[in-house]
């Protein structure tokens, strides 16, 4: 193997790419759980933060853009913004749907452009 393929390997991991879109997941959720838990208010618009913070440590672990690792991040982004208003509400408020939908875009236009 030559250097040139070494360093193509290093630099786009899809392992890595999916690790930063569950570690910018897992800190939306906190930061917009954290807020409804001390301010004792409801806004799910927060949810796009979550959008925002998925696709951009996944692309910045996968060092690059890439239209799959996208999708992943925009399957991560809605699956925690569901959860995370599920926990607030105690059940799936449909009207939220609008901030699932805007967090899933976001991340995938985050991770794939």
């Amino acid at each position: 193997m030559n250097s040139t393929e070494n360093a193509s390997e290093n630099r786009f991991n899809m392992t890595r790419g999916v690790l930063g879109a569950l570690l910018g997941a897992g800190l939306g959720v906190g930061v917009m759980f954290g807020f409804y838990a001390f301010a004792g208010f409801r806004f799910p618009l927060l949810g796009v933060g979550i959008g925002v913070l998925t696709g951009y440590c996944a692309k910045t672990l996968f060092k690059g853009t890439d239209t799959t690792l996208g999708y992943i991040s925009a399957g991560i982004a809605l699956a925690s913004v569901v959860a995370t208003l599920f926990l607030m509400y105690g059940a799936f408020p449909l009207m939220n749907i609008i901030s699932v939908i805007v967090s899933a875009s976001v991340a995938y236009r985050i991770a794939s452009r």
